[in-house]
């Protein structure tokens, strides 16, 4: 989300911002996206053209220098002011045309071996969470454990959970210590869909608009990888209510298409 928008949000406060919704606002990347296997493939001239290139160059450092600026506390300091739920998700899907494509995102979920979700999506709808800490966690889990009620053991219906750490040291201890116990802990089908990855990219917070690393947030992304629908922090009642609708809406869509 914008800096324009964030302080739009900013301005609205308790019940006005759950009723403002955000059904103007389309989050995502405008191609679909490859996984890191087909990047690879990328020509030694593609590569040095990439390293080159003034615009990526000046866009980084532009980058760089945002991320010098920001207070350490910011996150926790906006979450104080505004409350962990700004707006509430829009009542029905973003129109397939229109929608823009989950970024793909390269790591190591459970089953161990390094995974690409745009692989992991296609041809399913999902439920997509990210959450960056226990503050997160705890909203995502309020969007699902309803999921798992209604569609556990759905073939063409899936939850996919991403945890990212942006500290080096934690995701260390994540991966030695936390990581295994969920492993024994968690049916070995679903490994697959347990990712866990250090990620500092801002380009993925931006393109989903991920403000504050405190909040959780919450996909639905069809079967072509776009993203139809989606909502932050604990979910309420009508949007537990928007999100197992619109899901069977999907999976019509997805068996119609096949």
């Amino acid at each position: 989300m914008s800096s324009r928008l964030v302080a739009k949000f900013a301005r609205i406060e308790g019940e006005n911002a759950v009723k403002l919704g955000k059904r103007f606002e389309r989050l995502g990347v405008r191609e679909l996206p490859k996984s890191n296997e087909q990047i690879d493939r990328l020509t030694w001239v593609q590569r040095m053209s990439n390293v080159f290139d003034k615009e990526k160059n000046k866009e980084t450092r532009e980058k760089l220098i945002k991320e010098y600026n920001t207070p350490y506390w910011k996150d926790l300091i906006e979450l104080k002011k505004f409350g962990e739920k700004l707006w509430e998700a829009a009542p029905g899907l973003v129109n397939a045309e229109q929608a823009l494509y989950m970024p793909n995102i390269r790591a190591r979920s459970l089953s161990k071996p390094k995974i690409d979700t745009t692989d992991l999506l296609q041809n399913h709808t999902s439920l997509v969470v990210i959450s960056f800490n226990q503050y997160g966690e705890e909203h995502v889990k309020t969007f699902i454990e309803p999921f798992f009620k209604n569609f556990s053991g759905h073939a063409k219906i899936q939850n996919l959970k991403v945890t990212i750490e942006t500290n080096f040291v934690k995701f260390l201890i994540i991966k030695l210590f936390v990581i295994p116990s969920l492993r024994r802990s968690i049916p070995e089908s679903l490994h697959k869909n347990h990712i866990f990855m250090f990620n500092k990219d801002t380009n993925l917070y931006e393109a989903l608009g991920m403000d504050n690393l405190y909040r959780g947030y919450t996909f639905l992304v069809d079967s072509n990888c776009k993203i139809r629908w989606f909502a932050h922090g604990r979910a309420t009642s009508n949007e537990l209510e928007t999100m197992l609708k619109l899901i069977k809406l999907l999976d019509n869509e997805n068996v119609k298409g096949c």
